[in-house]
């Protein structure tokens, strides 16, 4: 009979409702849920960990971390470096290595390969050659600069990554999970802050090395150093908001968890009573809610009697 009414149906003409188009957006709706709020999204500290990631790709192409300046007030015939002549008079007697004069040292000096070598001068005084991009620079940069170097690209690659992470974590705000224990404790941030640190004394190393090797130039830091630095004041301040904002959230979720386990106790004692199930601890109901960062749908439509039996277990 039931098959027979199913044909009668289907006869008249009425399409049938596929229900697997509802099946699927109850699954895309619980999973947009569970997987994704905006309100726990923290955009300012997205945003800063952003510019914290751009500050710190501006720092790896900049090709100005240290600037040379030559004294114009030394006495004629000072010394520079490892030569008894003036730097320019050393550049025009080494033609037969294209030599150039060392005013910067940035990082675009260690992207390609690079070779070093060394030579002495009529006055028999050794000096240390670069080679670089068919470029080459005489006592100004040292095996040990360039290792210093490295490290510091290095340093400001992993900032330039974890900064993009941050502030893809900050943005999705996982609920739970290993991702969600770094955005809530700020590890990546932290983790910018301690790499910028080391990226800027790396940088200071380095020029001490190079204001040893050049002690009658002028050895400055360049505009790579501040940057850096201030994308480690920026991971700073994007932890800063996002550990207040943490808080901020935990204390109004725990406010309004305690406003409604005042109501739901003051119901349950006028209305049934002193039972033994509902001297349950109240702690681990509001743990339960803190844990809660959004309600399935499951529960949502289920009936009163199936949220009693989901509440006992």
């Amino acid at each position: 009979m039931d098959s027979q009414k199913r044909r009668k149906s289907d006869s008249n003409g009425m399409p049938s409702r596929p229900m697997h188009k509802n099946y699927c957006s109850s699954v895309l709706c619980s999973v947009k849920c569970t997987y994704f709020d905006s309100a726990e999204s923290n955009f300012i500290s997205a945003l800063l960990s952003l510019l914290s990631s751009s500050l710190a790709v501006c720092a790896l192409i900049n090709n100005e971390w240290m600037i040379i300046e030559d004294g114009t007030s030394k006495p004629p015939g000072a010394f520079i470096g490892n030569s008894t002549q003036p730097e320019e008079d050393l550049i025009k007697e080494l033609t037969f290595i294209h030599a150039e004069q060392c005013q910067r040292i940035g990082t675009r000096h260690f992207w390609r390969a690079a070779r070093f070598g060394s030579f002495v001068d009529m006055e028999g005084t050794s000096h240390i050659a670069y080679h670089s991009d068919g470029r080459v620079l005489v006592d100004c940069i040292t095996p040990l600069v360039a290792n210093l170097f490295y490290v510091l690209i290095a340093l400001c690659f992993v900032v330039v990554v974890t900064s993009c992470v941050a502030c893809i974590l900050n943005i999705l705000a996982p609920p739970s999970g290993f991702f969600h224990w770094l955005r809530r404790n700020t590890v990546l941030e932290m983790c910018n802050m301690l790499l910028a640190l080391l990226a800027c004394i790396t940088s200071l190393l380095a020029e001490c090395h190079v204001s040893s090797v050049r002690p009658f130039s002028s050895v400055s830091v360049g505009p790579g150093l501040f940057l850096i630095a201030l994308s480690g004041l920026s991971a700073f301040l994007a932890a800063t908001i996002s550990l207040r904002r943490t808080n901020r959230l935990a204390r109004e979720r725990r406010i309004q968890n305690q406003r409604m386990l005042c109501a739901r106790s003051l119901r349950s004692w006028r209305d049934i009573g002193r039972r033994a199930e509902d001297t349950r601890p109240i702690i681990d109901f509001e743990r339960y809610l803190d844990s809660s960062t959004a309600t399935p749908l499951d529960v949502i439509r289920a009936t009163p009697l199936d949220a009693s039996r989901f509440e006992h277990h």
